[in-house]
């Protein structure tokens, strides 16, 4: 336990300090100590009791909510699943041009969770599941009948969103529900692999394709161990075009139209990925976990742990997500060639109710508080490979051949830039 850690370092930094007599004595001690490890236990423990219980009188009780849902609101047809990824999202109606670029660019089965701001059964709902069927005749016949939306309602019978006290635990409840909506688009998958993906980003052209026709022995790894495959995030200044493949998304970093995701203002985020070597490698390479750190993932729903439903809004919900899947054991490979990609925009209104400039500051001291007793609770890390030890998987089963000739097509030293190189 922590307390016990420190008392041994402060005997073991004490007894290299003082004569024999003091150290015999003080190592007895440390000895006695050690062997009353229960009675630590049990100070800790009260300690985290009494912690949680003033946390609870001062942010109100921080706990996961229940919400109405409809699981498979629109469900693809049953039949043969060739495909062996699911992409897996979430978003509010607002963001339903955004989920039609992502589906259109992924091209394979996707698990949605779409939030209704209003109570199940209620006209406000019924008006906003009538826009959503609408929306839904928009998308090309492939990617609705790989496709799965599942909804999640505002909670009725509290009170309402703009009635509750700044800063208060109501007004905390009635943000929005990001983790719960994830779990239950998570839940909704048809394949064991699943794509952990924001709506905002947009895969490269031929990714599924890749995976599934270069990388069969990748996903049979991704299936078989704890391995998070990580697809590397950029964001894309909002004039630029969208990049599809490596040699477009690589003219724009070049000319500063594009950066590695929150690079400026939130590295822990996406730095261990290191753009750099992603740049100009042609294998999987895995990288070590760090604190903060929050990729988009691939992996098997047989080990993934679910998303922690007490976060609301914006703030430490994927990076708490991403810890848990660091202490489940998990790898972090990243996938050469391909990413994902989003246009800088306007702050959410997640982000606006709980850390913009007119939000109350108790949201971000709840987030805060929060996020400390998740890693209370939590499994510690593991600690990380050797560097040496991190070998890169193997690159495809076709051998280096296949592998040059993929590197060649993305980066664009075949067929020019490459922007049209891959229309799926």
């Amino acid at each position: 336990s922590p307390a016990r850690s420190a008392m041994h370092s402060f005997y073991a930094a004490s007894d290299a300090h003082v004569q024999p007599p003091q150290s015999r004595h003080l190592a007895a001690a440390a000895a006695a100590a050690a062997r009353d490890g229960g009675a630590w236990l049990s100070i800790e423990r009260q300690w985290a009791r009494r912690k949680a219980e003033a946390e609870d009188s001062f942010f109100g009780r921080m706990t996961p909510l229940a919400y109405a849902t409809v699981q498979g609101w629109l469900a693809p047809p049953e039949g043969d699943m060739s495909a062996r990824v699911t992409l897996v999202t979430q978003c509010s109606l607002d963001r339903l041009p955004r989920l039609r670029a992502t589906l259109e660019a992924w091209r394979g089965p996707a698990s949605v969770a779409v939030y209704i701001d209003a109570p199940r059964g209620s006209a406000a709902a019924a008006e906003r599941e009538a826009a959503l069927a609408q929306e839904r005749r928009h998308l090309p016949a492939a990617v609705h009948t790989q496709l799965s939306i599942s909804l999640l309602y505002a909670r009725g019978g509290g009170m309402a969103e703009g009635d509750a006290e700044p800063g208060s635990a109501e007004e905390y409840d009635n943000l929005y529900p990001i983790n719960a909506l994830r779990n239950l688009a998570a839940g909704e998958a048809r394949t064991e692999l699943v794509f952990l993906l924001d709506v905002d980003f947009v895969p490269s052209a031929g990714l599924l394709r890749e995976l599934q026709q270069q990388r069969p022995a990748l996903l049979d790894t991704l299936a078989a161990s704890r391995t998070a495959l990580v697809v590397p995030a950029f964001e894309v200044d909002a004039a630029a075009p969208m990049p599809r493949v490596q040699s477009s998304l690589s003219a724009l970093l070049r000319r500063g139209a594009a950066s590695s995701f929150h690079e400026a203002h939130f590295r822990h985020g996406h730095g261990p990925t290191d753009a750099a070597r992603w740049a100009t490698a042609s294998a999987p390479y895995e990288v070590a976990f760090e604190e903060y750190y929050e990729p988009y993932i691939i992996a098997s729903r047989a080990w993934l742990p679910k998303y922690d439903e007490r976060f609301r809004g914006y703030g430490m919900n994927k990076v708490q997500h991403l810890r848990a899947v660091a202490a489940a054991g998990a790898r972090f490979v990243v996938l050469p060639l391909h990413f994902a990609a989003a246009h800088e925009h306007a702050k959410s209104a997640a982000w606006t109710r709980t850390l913009g400039p007119a939000a109350h500051p108790m949201h971000k001291m709840r987030i805060a508080a929060l996020y400390a007793r998740f890693k209370a609770d939590a499994p510690p890390l593991p600690p990380p490979p050797p560097p040496h030890t991190r070998a890169p998987l193997a690159a495809t089963p076709s051998g280096p051949a296949e592998t040059a000739r993929s590197a060649k097509k993305h980066r664009g030293d075949e067929g020019g830039d490459g922007a049209g190189a891959d229309g799926s």
